[in-house]
């Protein structure tokens, strides 16, 4: 069982930090390219693709990871290499339930009410695609951190 987990692991953190690195490119090019209406179309798809996807796979996670821990990996919940992934985690959902998902609601009213070249709306999209690469930054480090196991 412990290798179908871990396979579930690693599977999950491919989708979402592949994903999410994917995305921070298309980000970057879309703010080089100065166009309004694709930067917050990229903006629109982004909020669709951390419900509907990166939100999933964080989950898939979270719960293999823990279950590889339950199911004797040789590991322990105190491991601090784990300590940190868990925490790591719950910094990238803290983030994404208390500012990346209310910030998109409220720049889809902005965007309703002002339009999209409005600078507001360009200024709250630039500040999630930025709070959104430190979070991806936080996630690379957590990677890094499951595959050296410092302290073992």
């Amino acid at each position: 069982m412990y290798e179908g987990w871990l396979f579930l692991h690693v599977l999950a953190i491919v989708v979402w930090v592949g994903g999410a690195i994917a995305l921070q490119l298309q980000a970057m090019r879309a703010e080089r390219s100065n166009h309004t209406a694709r930067i917050v179309s990229l903006a629109h798809e982004s909020e669709w693709i951390g419900l509907r996807v990166f939100m999933p796979a964080s989950l898939v996670a979270l719960a293999s990871g823990i279950l590889m821990v339950a199911h004797d990996g040789g590991w322990t919940f105190g491991e601090p290499w784990i300590l940190v992934g868990l925490g790591a985690l719950a910094v990238s959902f803290l983030v994404g339930a208390l500012f990346l998902g209310p910030e998109a609601g409220r720049i889809g009213a902005l965007t309703e009410e002002h339009g999209h070249d409005h600078p507001d709306v360009q200024r709250r999209i630039r500040r999630v695609f930025a709070v959104s690469r430190a979070e991806l930054a936080l996630l690379v480090l957590v990677i890094a951190d499951m595959a050296t196991k410092p302290g073992t």
